[in-house]
């Protein structure tokens, strides 16, 4: 205890020393909290509208399909077309698709049953849930006698509560209760200007074609000359916003500074309603419950490790195409661009689709590990400089009778000190920008915290131990090392 007090008195007495030490493990654990931030706060935050829009983190279609030559396979690939008939998002992100798409000769049918349903998807580690997609056509049916084309897609209220936060998205209304599930309620996606007349309590008019039979493909023959006709009550308007874009076609002369920016949303034309009322909808048209789908969805426990688990889903189904949403918009180059109106009166926003290069949402194992050897290397250097710079203080602590355990643990005492309080007020400082973002995605408080805690214990331990392993080596060999050695080292 004598020697661990004298530690003590030896942090707080040397500030200089002190604080350079700590300020080095600050920035080491700083970095590393950083690093760790980006791979768990970036990827929940990054793309969430279209996972909102999908109510899923990773798609699986039941084709595998590409858009160019497949090289040395080719002769074992054929060109198909998609089933009009039969929604996915992949169309969405992909409308190339609808001009063909190159698939395994030997690929399966473009749907999955339901009632045959890869088992894999609740063995593979960090699937949370998986949904089938319920999408099917319909039309919005507008008292002038308008018609406007849409999806109708049915959600899962409770995942859309707890996981996307869809209530937040809301900004006309309410999102769906749980106990509406089953209900004839709906909300519609006022980006688009037609949909945007309506307001909650007014009567929407569904006409969904009919269910006639399923394709070759597995795809369902829609009647659009026979349609069921529904009635639903607004309960609200939703906007997945995707920031702001700068205003294109105006002349530098026409301002001064850069373009103004005009605020995008995705612009789908979509009717939500909750999943039970789609299954109502689907077994009324159809003379049958849901069997066939052209996607499944899947949540994932963390978007951290979204890409990981899509790997492992697509080793488990070689002929499924499975991507992450923030992959499938990332491929797609989906992008929103604003222009100015030819008459200046309005703006006008288009739906553009660009090949680019991204960086993934997910911080690669290889910058994680340069960033952790960086950060541990600092820490590295701290200890050694404690060590080496007091070797004549070591050789009069041995010449007045100290043994080598005593010197050992009143090395591991500072080092443990600095390294104690450098990391968690370097892990506090950035851990506290990281969770503004946090707050902004889809991680609950409880969730949050439990990362946070998760993120503390690696990096204030890391920070730790490493400080405790390259302290100790330099402090044993002080400590094995002969007085007489050390007070004449220069």
């Amino acid at each position: 205890m004598v020697f661990v007090r004298m530690a003590v008195r030896n942090v707080a007495r040397n500030w200089n020393r002190t604080g350079m030490i700590i300020l080095g493990m600050m920035v080491a654990s700083g970095l590393m909290t950083l690093t760790m931030s980006l791979a768990t706060g970036y990827a929940e935050f990054a793309y969430l509208p279209y996972r909102q829009m999908v109510g899923a983190d990773i798609l699986i279609y039941p084709n595998r399909f590409v858009f160019d030559s497949p090289g040395g396979e080719a002769d074992r690939w054929e060109l198909r077309r998609p089933d009009p008939d039969l929604l996915t998002d992949a169309r969405f992100f992909h409308p190339e698709l609808a001009r063909g798409y190159l698939s395994p000769a030997d690929a399966p049918p473009a749907v999955f049953d339901l009632q045959d349903v890869p088992a894999c998807l609740g063995e593979v580690e960090g699937v949370a849930d998986w949904e089938p997609g319920r999408l099917l056509r319909a039309y919005v049916v507008f008292e002038d006698g308008g018609r406007l084309r849409v999806t109708l897609r049915g959600r899962d209220i409770a995942a859309d509560r707890e996981r996307y936060r869809m209530p937040g998205s809301v900004t006309v209304g309410r999102y769906f209760r749980e106990e509406q599930d089953g209900e004839w309620v709906a909300l519609v996606n006022e980006a688009v200007p037609e949909l945007a007349r309506l307001w909650p309590g007014s009567r929407l008019v569904l006409e969904v074609p009919t269910v006639k039979g399923f394709g070759p493909g597995g795809g369902p023959l829609l009647d659009y000359s026979e349609p069921r006709t529904y009635y639903f009550l607004v309960h609200g308007r939703y906007s997945l916003s995707l920031g702001t874009v700068p205003l294109q076609g105006v002349s530098s002369e026409d301002r001064a500074g850069p373009p103004p920016r005009v605020p995008v949303a995705i612009d789908e034309p979509e009717v939500w309603v909750p999943a039970g009322t789609f299954d109502r909808i689907y077994a009324e048209v159809s003379g049958a419950p849901l069997r066939y789908t052209g996607q499944l969805g899947v949540t994932v426990e963390t978007m951290v490790h979204a890409k990981t688990v899509a790997r492992a889903l697509a080793e488990a189904l070689p002929h499924c195409s499975v991507l992450t949403v923030p992959q499938e918009a990332a491929l797609s180059g989906l992008h929103y661009e604003a222009y100015l109106s030819e008459d200046g009166s309005g703006v006008d926003v288009v739906r553009a689709y660009r090949s680019r290069s991204t960086l993934a949402v997910d911080v690669k194992r290889e910058l994680s590990f340069v960033a952790f050897l960086a950060a541990g290397l600092l820490v590295v250097a701290n200890m050694y400089i404690l060590v080496t710079q007091r070797r004549r203080e070591i050789g009069v602590l041995k010449a007045i009778g100290s043994t080598g355990r005593d010197i050992v643990v009143l090395i591991l005492t500072e080092a443990v000190g600095y390294s104690l309080t450098g990391s968690l007020i370097g892990f506090a400082a950035i851990r506290c920008l990281a969770t503004l973002t946090l707050l902004g995605s889809s991680v609950t408080f409880v969730e949050g915290l439990a990362l946070t805690l998760e993120a503390a214990a690696v990096v204030v331990g890391t920070t730790t131990l490493t400080a405790l392993v390259f302290g100790l080596l330099p402090a044993w060999e002080a400590a094995r090392t002969p007085s007489a050695a050390l007070l004449t080292d220069r």
